[in-house]
């Protein structure tokens, strides 16, 4: 549960105080998102995890769409999370670094995306919020890694950004159903690797 948070008395919109209390039911929104999807999405449930009172929440956010959405506009937008860090950084290092970092948020990710789906007739704004927040921008990351790779002759040509996306997402989905365990921490970045690598890698960086 997250470290209570003193709401006092006359919290100023903007101020420091309302800024930390805005984040925490956007953060506490995200998880309970993934762990019950949208039509279970309690704002008390969420206000008590963040460690303020329903009525606090509300003056933040209004509605449960309203939660919802800062939930999922918490979630990390996956910018320069493949990105080379200097000139000794090998495809190998970056994609096992990019999968380190992303694992925990992947996870959120692959749930939301699950509940923004089944509900993309009756709440479209979901759907929309995750794919220009969280979705496009991941992609276009990949987008750019492989492309990177692939010109410099370490990736196989024509391997698909969205079928990666895909796959990396499938695997979370999977393994919450019990059909590919990931394990944890390293474990699980190690598998992960495991799966990508020889699907991107040429012959000749297989055992980068």
């Amino acid at each position: 549960m997250t470290k209570a948070l003193r709401t006092g008395q006359g919290i100023r919109r903007g101020g420091a105080q309302y800024e930390a209390i805005h984040a925490a039911l956007a953060h506490e929104a995200a998880r309970e998102l993934a762990r019950v999807g949208y039509g279970e999405l309690d704002p008390a449930t969420v206000a008590e995890r963040a460690g303020v009172s329903a009525r606090t929440a509300f003056r933040h956010y209004e509605t449960k769409l309203a939660l919802a959405l800062a939930g999922i506009q918490s979630l990390p937008t996956y910018k320069g999370w493949l990105a080379a860090t200097g000139p000794d950084d090998t495809f190998a290092d970056r994609l096992r670094r990019g999968l380190r970092a992303g694992v925990d948020h992947d996870e959120l990710v692959a749930y939301i995306s699950a509940t923004c789906l089944s509900f993309r007739e009756t709440q479209p704004e979901l759907l929309r919020a995750l794919k220009r927040h969280v979705l496009t921008p991941r992609q276009r990351e990949i987008e750019r890694f492989l492309a990177e790779g692939e010109g410099a002759g370490v990736f196989r040509p024509g391997v698909s950004a969205p079928a990666f996306a895909a796959a990396d997402l499938g695997l979370f989905t999977m393994s919450a159903l019990g059909q590919f365990p990931l394990g944890r921490g390293e474990d699980r970045v190690n598998r992960m690797f495991a799966q990508f690598w020889p699907l991107l890698a040429t012959d000749d960086h297989l055992d980068d």
